[in-house]
């Protein structure tokens, strides 16, 4: 009995982190699309701070964003 609610506990993690992953990769669509094209199209803050800003930000979700899914998807 106890090791049935330990792997539900953990079932209901992982989906958790998945969702979360999900999210991130979400986020980092937007900051891109925020940051990187905004930058490009409008100019008011200093281009070269936005962009690397927003390249790194970008960078750093999706990988992030793409190990919490691949890691803990249910198979």
């Amino acid at each position: 009995m106890e090791a049935n609610k330990k792997t539900m506990k953990r079932g209901k993690l992982a989906i958790f982190f998945v969702n979360f992953g999900k999210l991130v990769l979400d986020a980092t669509k937007l900051s891109f699309a925020s940051l990187v094209l905004g930058t490009i199209i409008k100019g008011d803050i200093p281009p070269s701070t936005l962009l690397i800003a927003g390249i790194i930000v970008t960078g750093v979700g999706a990988i992030f964003g793409i190990t919490l899914i691949t890691i803990l998807e249910e198979k």
